[in-house]
């Protein structure tokens, strides 16, 4: 995929060049509203609250099989119509569900699932595979002295440091004995998901915490650092580090390359890159952009966000690291 417009005023790298999201073209055709066939609400491209596409994207949507099954507990508060969660629901339908906190399922119930949230006990997903890596915990992750990781991440966790392992472990892994079944994202403010971690149905899931990566979003929340990623990257973020765990990293993908991951997931990958046919896509094999059509609406947003506005004049991109 390409940058459709010209970059304007200061030089800067299109964070989805040579990802494979399909052309999405066709969403700036598209004009007025059309309703909804579940809830014949008015919407543009799909309703976020049906998570179903509407209009004639019904057909030309990209459909995005994931190898484990996403749950998203949207605060209550959260604007659904500025909430990335709903891509994910209507471009991975089978493996995406949404609720509303507090309505929510008990997941102490249930085998195999995590928590994506920061804390001072998150594993890596490199730990999820019984890899020999370890979070470098020194001075307290940088917080100032009397604040717990768990419930004020106000400074980047600091890299994921590889030990002494160079090889993929030899388990064969399936879509089917995967570490983990079901992964649970919290769609809302950092503030707002302080009070969802409480809640004892959640805070007694395994946390995993994601490798750095500065985010593209351009809605600005007040207080959050640049890491901090829309609810569609961070799926998009885990399910690769996944993959990339669970089959390796072709090396001919170059999708990576301006997305501005931290050095230690590129480390961490060096070991699980193969060389592999640069158009394969099958489910288990190399990542060669298999989950990209994740960031299918919310790149063509950010397209449409930067013909009118200068990336170094919005907020949003301005925060601090």
């Amino acid at each position: 995929m390409t940058h459709p417009v010209a970059a304007k005023g200061k030089p800067r790298k299109y964070p989805f060049v040579n990802m494979r999201i399909a052309d999405n073209s066709v969403l700036d055709t598209i004009e007025g509203r059309h309703s909804c066939r579940h809830c014949n609400r008015s919407r543009k491209f799909f309703c976020y609250n049906c998570y179903v596409p509407v209009g004639k994207l019904v057909n030309l949507l990209p459909l995005v099989e994931l190898p484990l099954q996403i749950d998203i507990i949207k605060h209550k508060k959260e604007i659904d119509g500025k909430s990335t969660a709903a891509h994910a629901a209507v471009l991975a339908p089978h493996n995406v569900r949404i609720h509303t906190y507090p309505d929510i399922p008990d997941y102490r119930q249930e085998d195999g699932v995590v928590l994506i949230f920061p804390s001072a006990t998150s594993l890596t997903v490199p730990q999820l595979f019984e890899r020999d890596v370890r979070l470098n915990i020194d001075d307290n992750y940088g917080l100032p002295k009397g604040h717990h990781m768990g419930t004020m991440l106000r400074r980047r966790m600091d890299e994921i440091v590889g030990e002494t392992e160079v090889t993929q472990s030899p388990r064969c892994y399936t879509f089917g004995n995967l570490p983990v079944r079901r992964a649970v994202f919290i769609d809302s403010t950092w503030n707002q998901s302080r009070s969802i971690y409480a809640d004892e149905r959640v805070r007694a899931l395994r946390a995993v915490v994601l490798q750095n990566r500065l985010s593209q979003f351009w809605r600005h929340q007040r207080g959050s650092p640049r890491w901090y990623l829309a609810t569609i990257e961070a799926i998009h973020q885990f399910v690769l580090e996944m993959h990339v765990n669970a089959w390796g990293l072709n090396a001919a993908y170059r999708g990576l390359d301006n997305l501005e991951i931290t050095e230690g997931f590129h480390q961490l990958a060096a070991p699980l890159t193969v060389v592999a046919p640069a158009d394969c896509e099958e489910p288990e094999s190399p990542y060669n952009g298999q989950y990209d059509n994740l960031l299918y609406f919310f790149a063509n947003m950010y397209d449409l966000i930067h013909k009118y506005y200068d990336h170094n004049d919005l907020i949003s991109y301005r925060r601090p690291i």
